[in-house]
């Protein structure tokens, strides 16, 4: 199976069975007949209980909400954080039934742990911890806890502020604290008491803390780096301790590390992003996937179907992967993993693709929300699905023709499901654990904060974005509108900015997010500072332009027709790539489009796969199959201006060497065509779904229910 990253899975050995959405942690019960596997993505939180031996469904238990690993009781009792229900949960088995402890409104509890009679809650928004009825300051975002076995000691994880702080249980305060790797998350504690190890997850590092001292005593490399396969993106976020032998799962690597003497000794397949780690007696070792086994096609998206079951985030659901003891102490293992991982491309001999080449400019234009079917199903050069097709070439006439002359990509994915790792995937390369564990809750409307795009910390990559990269390797770029927020009760357009990289690199007139505000407009204030730079003769290497409203505002009244977003758009790009195909730096620029994510459409073949342009003189035609990814951009953006790769994920991600070539044969201008439809095409208060888009909430990507929106917006495309 080949993930929309270009990464593989392999067929489990063992028993698999599927879950919800996003399981967030999974244990075994008391006498080890019973596994709890907790629920927190997309759709509906639950706990849902399997038999160990099976794996077979005993039972689910649907809950307000939920988040992190369950503990359990007793053999009939599992206690949970309760998340956006603000309480300690415990669910009893034998009567399906939910009971609520530690209730206090605006703690958005995390995770949980017990130690006899002792409870405790970290509480994710409230930056505390709960112990025994007290409120206990941790800092921003708490994690993860574990209580010392003589139950003198609550440990805490604060990822935030890269600690781990060690509270003291009679006299409920803090007595130390302990200042880790980056964003740890993950807690355990060895057999003996004696070292607690601690998931550093943006560092790939697992942290050994001395109980003794609460000295942090080493740290451990979990990260693989073999061969071709190198750079920090592992995301350690679970831990597993027994005789002696440390478990790791790596959510990103989609492995599990066997850690033996402080090294790493094996490494294991997993599913999509393991999350959740348990064994049994006999050695068996269960593991929470939380994306399952592959990404699924969504052709289901039905536009008279009020609930659009095709949507991305409700179809990419998890599993439970139940491996025995000797596949995992099997090399052929390591070697699997490693496989999976391993670039399937080679360097050619010549590249345009390269530092100090014939190209020296890029212009990164990243878009909103489409998948391939929808805008290029019509496209016949293309393995599309025209009955799947809502924004077609009348609409999107500029896409159709950078498409046709510069190179089809259609076996290109998002590495992303939504916007909110999705732009993390487009500017970094990378989602971190964090995003990772926190997007799914809040998209299925039970988390309030939206912090996964804010540029500090907890959602922060090891090696920061684009802009990073650049500034380190002493290049000029420039940014508009991506990850730039607007001015709150500004009167003016007018953008701010919370990316350290980005502080005097942005244009505070370009307005990022805000479907009010006309992509045109965008346009024309690029297009603005674009003549100053060829006037002066300094256009920088580097430039990331934010064109937003092709997500559109649904059938709002008043609001432009999602057709007259999507055009206004398409018009955007093409009169963006014509002023430049026109400019003297035409011959030493690559133009890269593309979508932070697919979500809000169907696709036949995967519900990730989207549409991917190059615009440039050294660009090819024809129609490219080979797999393609958001990283794959990024990397060959790396590649033209010298720049560092940013993660594991654009180290291996295959460069679009195949689509470009070693002479400026493309070089002729290109001709924007204005989309043969109203550009200024409004909503009126009888269109489908008016009255539900006016209540939608548009402030910022992905704010409004997408399921609902995709309705709207398939229900408009099909009656235009």
């Amino acid at each position: 199976m080949t993930l929309p990253s270009g990464w593989r899975l392999s067929p489990a050995p063992g028993a698999v069975a599927k879950t919800g959405t996003m399981p967030q942690g999974i244990a075994l019960s008391p006498n080890g007949s019973m596994l709890a596997v907790l629920e927190s993505g997309a759709n509906p939180a639950a706990l849902r209980i399997l038999d160990a031996k099976t794996l077979r469904e005993r039972m689910t238990v649907p809950l307000a909400g939920a988040f992190g690993a369950p503990v359990w009781r007793d053999a009939s009792h599992v206690m949970l954080a309760g998340a956006n229900a603000d309480a300690i949960l415990t669910v009893d088995l034998g009567t399906r039934t939910v009971a609520v402890s530690d209730s206090a409104k605006g703690t958005w509890p995390a995770a949980v742990a017990m130690h006899g009679a002792l409870v405790a809650a970290a509480n994710d928004a409230s930056s505390n911890v709960t112990l025994d009825g007290a409120r206990i300051a941790a800092g921003a975002h708490p994690s993860a806890l574990a209580f010392s076995h003589d139950g003198k000691t609550l440990y805490v994880s604060v990822r935030g502020e890269n600690a781990v702080r060690a509270i003291d249980v009679a006299e409920k305060r803090v007595g130390a604290s302990i200042s880790v790797g980056l964003h740890p998350g993950a807690l355990a504690l060895s057999q003996d008491g004696a070292t607690l190890y601690v998931a550093e997850s943006d560092d790939d590092r697992v942290g050994a803390i001395d109980t003794h001292t609460n000295r942090l005593e080493r740290q451990i490399a979990v990260g693989l780096q073999k061969g071709r396969i190198s750079g920090p993106g592992a995301s350690p976020n679970a831990l597993l301790e027994r005789n002696g032998t440390l478990f790791v799962s790596l959510g990103a690597e989609n492995a599990v590390a066997v850690v033996q003497r402080d090294r790493v000794v094996r490494r294991i397949p997993a599913g999509w992003y393991p999350t959740g780690l348990a064994m049994g007696s006999d050695g068996t070792l269960y593991v929470a996937n939380g994306k399952g086994e592959g990404s699924p096609a969504n052709p289901q998206f039905d536009p008279f179907t009020r609930k659009s079951p095709g949507y991305i985030a409700a179809i990419t659901v998890g599993s439970v992967r139940a491996i025995p003891p000797s596949v995992y102490n099997s090399n052929a293992a390591t070697q699997t993993v490693i496989a999976n991982a391993e670039p399937q491309w080679s360097i050619p001999a010549q590249t345009v693709l390269r530092k100090r080449g014939p190209i020296r400019h890029v212009i990164y234009i990243i878009k909103e929300n489409r998948s391939y079917d929808q805008v290029l199903g019509d496209l016949k050069e293309g393995n599309g699905d025209a009955r799947l097709t809502a924004f077609g070439n009348a609409i999107t006439p500029n896409q159709h023709a950078l498409a046709r002359r510069f190179g089809v990509f259609d076996n290109a994915y998002t590495n992303a499901q939504v916007s909110a790792d999705g732009h993390n995937w487009t500017d970094a390369a990378f989602a971190n654990d964090y995003v990772e564990r926190m997007w799914p809750p809040t998209y299925g409307g039970r988390r309030d904060e939206y912090d996964m795009q804010n540029g500090t910390a907890p959602d922060v990559p090891h090696s920061g974005y684009l802009w990073d990269a650049a500034k380190r390797a002493h290049i000029t770029y420039r940014d508009y509108g991506e990850d730039v927020d607007r001015a709150p009760r500004s009167p003016i357009p007018l953008s701010i900015n919370t990316f350290p990289g980005l502080t005097g690199h942005f244009d505070p007139n370009y307005v990022g997010w805000d479907l009010n505000y006309n992509d045109a407009d965008r346009y024309a204030e690029w297009r603005r500072e674009f003549r100053r730079f060829i006037a002066t003769g300094s256009l920088p290497a580097l430039e990331i332009v934010y064109l937003p409203n092709d997500h559109t505002s649904g059938t709002k009244a008043g609001a432009f027709t999602p057709q007259a977003y999507v055009a206004q758009n398409d018009w955007a790009v093409g009169r963006l790539v014509d002023d430049v195909s026109r400019s003297p730096y035409w011959r030493s620029t690559a133009i890269f489009i593309l979508e932070d994510d697919a979500q809000n459409g169907p696709d036949h073949v995967s519900g990730q796969r989207s549409t991917f342009y190059v615009a440039s003189p050294y660009a090819k035609r024809g129609t490219y199959h080979e797999h393609y990814s958001t990283a794959a951009f990024v990397r060959t953006i790396e590649l033209i201006l010298g720049l560092q790769p940013l993660s594991a994920y654009d180290t291996v991600a295959r460069p679009l060497y195949d689509a470009f070539g070693t002479a400026a044969s493309n070089a002729g201008p290109f001709d924007a065509v204005k989309p043969g439809i109203d550009l200024n095409a409004r909503n009126t208060k009888a269109a489908y779904g008016a009255a539900i888009s006016a209540k939608l909430d548009f402030s910022k990507p992905d704010a409004a229910d997408a399921r609902v929106l995709n309705d709207v917006i398939a229900h408009a495309a099909a009656q235009r």
